[in-house]
């Protein structure tokens, strides 16, 4: 079972291993392939449309009618809103398309930051990876001693027993370390319709001060532009609602009199005389009402993320300083007592239980290091997304 799933491995490390993708190659490929960003695209196709149908005039009527029991006559009839209407009408079908299109910035920025939070997962997890399979090789040499040093009666059982139990776990962890990552790597592939993905860019703490630039680029979320422009809407709807309240008028033609009745006499007008005032009103107050509660949204959207901005900022500020102690500090003590360790189990100085302690606390070091840095970029990465990025 376990070749098999070393196997399955290889073949998706061979796979990939032809290509390189970025993290910002991996988000083009996601913008360009993903379905909710096809669907953001539709939507705005789709209001660009509804502008065309913002005149929305009833059909005519036309009808066949015998007035004077002699004769029948040809009639038709065309009813309308307040020409205000129309132009308010076409004022909101193009304040829904910039909405459309404020959502779709939304669903692109929500997109970058799940396809740069997935890269930087997979990214963790090879790094990981890497770590045990550096620490398996050691600790299979380590059982390999250990057991030719009990053939010989130079340790006891229990030191071989426990030398060879470490390295079996920690074979366990490699495995299921390269398997989180071939995992990872195919969600990454689907998420952005890659087939190939190749290799990854290693994880890092390099470009981690754009976090502290992001903060000065004046940027707005794109959540805050979309309910900002969700307001506009509503306020055009108040708009709207004030011209119902207008007169509506009907034009037409039909000869109502004898056969002989001049042409002049045949047509027909009529205004409609917006009498229940009460309805009116109570529709412009609730346009209103949306409006307020769309402009408080949008408000409440603006505070969260400023507070959410300071919070990353607290958070990365943190980890920024456990990996600069780390990269100077604990990292170098950690290969230190690696190599100082296995000189003195070398030596016989020590044991293997006291040596396998010791290297199970210096490699702790480096998976701390890992977790500190996946951090410091997980913040990076927030406040590109807060920053609309």
């Amino acid at each position: 079972m376990k070749s098999l799933i070393k196997i399955f491995i290889f073949g998706l490390a061979v796979q990939s291993a032809s290509a390189q993708t970025t993290p910002e190659a991996a988000v083009q490929a996601a913008l360009q392939n993903h379905p909710l960003a096809k669907a953001a695209a539709f939507q705005v196709k789709a209001k660009k449309f509804g502008e065309k149908a913002a005149l929305n005039l009833p059909n005519p009527e036309v009808n066949a009618e015998s007035p004077t029991g002699e004769f029948y006559t040809i009639g038709v009839s065309q009813s309308f809103e307040f020409p205000t209407v129309y132009a308010r009408q076409k004022q909101v079908a193009k304040a829904e398309t910039t909405l459309a299109q404020a959502g779709q910035l939304m669903n692109e920025n929500e997109l970058r930051y799940a396809v740069r939070s997935l890269y930087l997962e997979t990214q963790v997890a090879a790094y990981i990876s890497d770590q045990w399979r550096e620490r398996d090789t050691l600790y299979e040499q380590i059982a390999g001693a250990a057991a030719r040093q009990f053939a010989a009666g130079e340790i006891d059982f229990l030191q071989k027993t426990m030398a060879e139990n470490e390295a079996g776990k920690v074979g366990q962890e490699r495995l299921a370390a390269e398997l989180t990552t071939s995992g990872l790597q195919v969600q990454l592939g689907i998420f952005t319709g890659l087939a190939d993905l190749g290799n990854l860019d290693p994880l890092s703490s390099d470009s981690s001060n754009a976090l502290f630039l992001a903060r000065d680029e004046g940027l707005v979320n794109p959540s805050v532009t979309y309910q900002q422009q969700a307001a506009q809407v509503a306020e055009k709807q108040i708009d709207l609602a004030k011209s119902r309240a207008l007169p509506n008028l009907s034009l037409g033609y039909m000869n109502q009199g004898a056969r002989s009745t001049p042409i002049d006499y045949r047509f027909r007008a009529s205004i409609g005389v917006p009498l229940w005032a009460g309805q009116y009103r109570a529709n412009q107050k609730a346009t209103r009402m949306e409006s307020q509660a769309t402009i408080a949204r949008a408000e409440a959207e603006s505070q969260a993320i400023a507070l959410e901005k300071q919070k990353v900022v607290v958070d990365a500020l943190t980890s920024w300083s456990k990996v600069k102690y780390y990269e100077a500090e604990a990292l170098p003590r950690s290969s230190s007592l690696i190599a100082a360790a296995t000189r003195m189990r070398e030596a016989g100085q020590i044991d293997y239980v006291t040596f396998l302690r010791t290297l199970d606390e210096a490699f702790s070091i480096q998976l701390e290091y890992a977790e500190q840095l996946a951090a410091l970029n997980a913040a990076r990465l927030r406040m590109q997304y807060l920053s609309g990025n």
